[in-house]
């Protein structure tokens, strides 16, 4: 179990590094950034409906990269004594921007009017792989 942590813990900066490095900001109404949007609307608001979500106002909107973060949680599929309590929980926080007002230099990317979500690690790393891909494949047309 200490090795899973540590590997997960040198994963996440690793992930950190290549995620600021590779990508200042995403526009929100493409279709990684969509998809994105979709997967942290789901954790914050429980939304079951992807089909009735209306992002139609990301239009004018960037994603910027903040951080990975790890939270201890309580595990709820504990059954019996010998199940581990508590599970960490790698999340990893992005700001949507106003596009005209997003600036890569600025660590937050911008300072009003914006919004910060949380999704998993784990969806956003496909997300990033997926985005890796589609611009290596761009590149060689």
């Amino acid at each position: 179990m200490k090795y899973v942590l540590a590997i997960a813990s040198l994963f996440a900066g690793v992930f950190a590094s290549a995620m600021e490095q590779e990508m200042a900001s995403i526009p929100a109404n493409s279709k990684t950034g969509m998809n994105l949007l979709s997967k942290a609307h789901r954790q914050l608001d429980n939304a079951d409906a992807d089909a009735d979500l209306d992002m139609t106002w990301v239009v004018n909107y960037s994603i910027v990269f903040q951080g990975c973060h790890a939270i201890r949680q309580w595990n709820a599929e504990v059954e019996d004594e010998d199940d581990v309590r508590l599970e960490n929980k790698n999340l990893v926080r992005f700001r949507l921007c106003p596009t005209d007002t997003c600036n890569s230099n600025n660590g937050g990317g911008c300072s009003s009017g914006y919004g910060d979500y949380i999704v998993d690690m784990a969806d956003y790393l496909d997300m990033f792989l997926e985005m890796k891909e589609e611009a290596r494949e761009q590149a060689c047309e």
